[in-house]
């Protein structure tokens, strides 16, 4: 035997001899790896095996009585107490379910027999991973055994009285709401809509809590939706508080094509018009006038409009208002329309030279209302030159050659003529495009004239970019 072998037997009989007088005092230098494995006891614990009540019937061989679905992923269950006398939800690591008594139904056993299959209860996304198995139709018609259907709705009702405004401001359980809403009968909705009635104002602009309302509006009766209507119309300005919410929006929409009596409809335009020029101008309340617009008749909206055509100028100037304020005179009817037209002609000037306005300007000529391009015209008489070297005023005077007519479209450009600066806009960033529409809307004496001004001027315009643009056009024809 070697040197080594010889002193490792001493040494592991020299550690025996000194485990069994000393044994606190071991040295583990010298012990070997096989050593201290053998000194390892392992018990039998009480926690390395489940609780009574917990699911196994596992590897282990061990069955215990147990009170959840055997087709949970971790550790083949979850403990789930069981109280005969209650129904509530329990959570698995596998889902979320209720344990009414029908653990032993044939949906369930279907579950159990295959592990694929995806439960009695619609899965939504819970926010910490797991998955959320809520009631819907087949949860009242699925089961065979235990209750009856109006028995199992019943049960579900009683669940939620007493914490429905909770649930509809939870992200997840004002799903369940809404669906359990549609299956109620009239008279269990009657109770839901009672612990909701004097918070729907607060609800509707809460990020969940607004869809709850809008299932309101579409299940609640005529009677129902009238008070609706009184509790967001019965402070000034509160409906106009709510629409400026990117979720009381929404809301107020759905509400807006619900309503249907002549009280229902007066309270609401009554409770809008007051704000009707700050919605307009809001990224969120421009989309309630749109639909007042489009739900309500010419009629109703006259004092929503009214309002508007007040308050024009704010509104055209606005990036979103300027939008708005198209579609109102679109919709606008009769003295309506007129007040709104002739609101707009009386700023024409400083909201033709307007990032925002001049699109409002343009939107007046291209209806060719009778009569609009002349007032127009005499309105910005004597600022056509101005606006023909302005970016946001050479669109305006370019829409007047599109749209006005022959004779207003001379008119103008005898104006142009006339200013002693005319060659200027020739080599203008903005002007170039002015003569070259008023080129192609010219005929006779006014062409020739135009023709002329650039053959005098065509040595300037060859060294410049804007000038040998309009040369390139006028020699290839396409003006």
């Amino acid at each position: 035997m070697s040197q080594r072998s010889s002193s490792s037997a001493f040494d592991d009989d020299e550690s025996r001899g000194l485990s069994s007088q000393q044994p606190s005092r071991v040295s583990r230098s010298h012990q070997t790896l096989e050593d201290a494995f053998s000194r390892l006891s392992v018990s039998a614990a009480p926690f390395n095996h489940p609780p009574s009540d917990f699911a196994a019937d596992g590897p282990s061989g061990i069955s215990y009585p147990s009170n959840i679905l055997s087709c949970n992923g971790w550790g083949h269950g979850a403990f789930t107490p069981r109280i005969s006398n209650l129904w509530y939800p329990t959570f698995t690591s596998s889902g979320y379910s209720y344990d009414d008594g029908f653990l032993h139904s044939e949906p369930l056993v279907r579950q159990r027999e295959n592990p694929s299959f995806g439960g009695a209860f619609p899965v939504a996304p819970l926010s910490n991973g797991m998955q959320q198995r809520t009631p819907d139709g087949d949860f009242f018609n699925g089961f065979n055994g235990g209750f009856s259907v109006d028995e199992r709705r019943i049960r579900w009702f009683n669940d939620l009285k007493g914490r429905v405004l909770l649930l509809a401001k939870d992200q997840h359980q004002c799903r369940t709401l809404q669906e359990t809403m549609k299956m109620l009968t009239g008279e269990e909705f009657c109770v839901i809509f009672l612990e909701l009635i004097n918070h729907v104002t607060q609800l509707m602009v809460d990020p969940f809590g607004n869809y709850v309302v809008q299932r309101m509006v579409e299940i609640c009766s005529e009677e129902q939706l009238t008070q609706i209507v009184l509790m967001v119309a019965r402070c000034s300005f509160q409906l106009t508080r709510i629409c400026l919410s990117p979720h009381g929006t929404r809301a107020v929409e759905k509400l807006l094509e619900h309503v249907t009596t002549r009280e229902q409809r007066v309270r609401v335009m009554s409770a809008l018009s007051p704000g009707a020029a700050i919605l307009a101008k809001d990224v969120n309340g421009h989309r309630v006038l749109l639909h007042c617009l489009k739900y309500f008749s010419g009629e109703e909206n006259k004092h929503l409009l009214n309002v508007v055509a007040n308050k024009c100028y704010g509104i055209a100037k606005d990036k979103t208002g300027c939008c708005v304020l198209q579609q109102c005179v679109n919709h606008a009817q009769g003295e309506t329309k007129t007040k709104l037209i002739t609101a707009i002609l009386v700023y024409a000037s400083p909201l033709a030279e307007d990032c925002y306005g001049n699109y409002v300007v343009q939107h007046l000529l291209s209806l060719k209302v009778p009569g609009v391009a002349e007032r127009l015209m005499r309105q910005l008489e004597g600022n056509f030159f101005y606006l023909a070297c302005n970016k946001y005023g050479s669109n305006v005077v370019e829409k007047f050659f599109q749209d006005s007519g022959e004779q207003l479209s001379t008119l103008i450009i005898l104006e142009l003529l006339h200013n002693p600066n005319v060659a200027m806009l020739l080599v203008d960033p903005y002007g170039n495009y002015v003569i070259k529409s008023a080129l192609s809307a010219s005929k006779g004496l006014a062409r020739n004239a135009l023709e002329q001004l650039i053959e005098l001027n065509s040595l300037m315009m060859q060294s410049n970019l804007y000038g040998k643009k309009l040369l390139s056009w006028f020699d290839k024809g396409k003006i």
